[in-house]
């Protein structure tokens, strides 16, 4: 690839990846605005499982993104910045194994 296919390709990485963030935080907010809303109103198991998927959702956004990002760079052969993006990974998940 040249230097310009380069550039394009790591700017559609960037859009793709802030889409991703956003589809994230907006889906955890809607799960918790209505949990909360039901909570409010008639409490419950209902409101429960919304507040729940909310914070789960909101917990993997970024475990998504750079699960994301990890296949992005694979598809370009920039292994470096794979690598890099395994190293994230394993310490995302050493932390919320330690934190349990």
């Amino acid at each position: 690839m040249n230097g310009r296919a380069d550039e394009d390709a790591i700017d559609r990485l960037e859009r793709q990846v802030g889409r991703l963030l956003r589809a994230g935080v907006w889906l955890a907010s809607a799960c918790l605005a209505a949990g909360l809303a039901l909570w409010m109103i008639a409490g419950g198991s209902a409101a429960t499982m919304l507040l729940t998927a909310g914070l789960l959702v909101l917990m993997f956004t970024p475990l998504a993104r750079v699960v994301a990002s990890f296949v992005a760079y694979v598809k370009l052969r920039d292994w470096f910045f794979a690598g890099m993006t395994v190293l994230v990974f394993v310490v995302l998940v050493a932390a919320w194994l330690l934190k349990s």
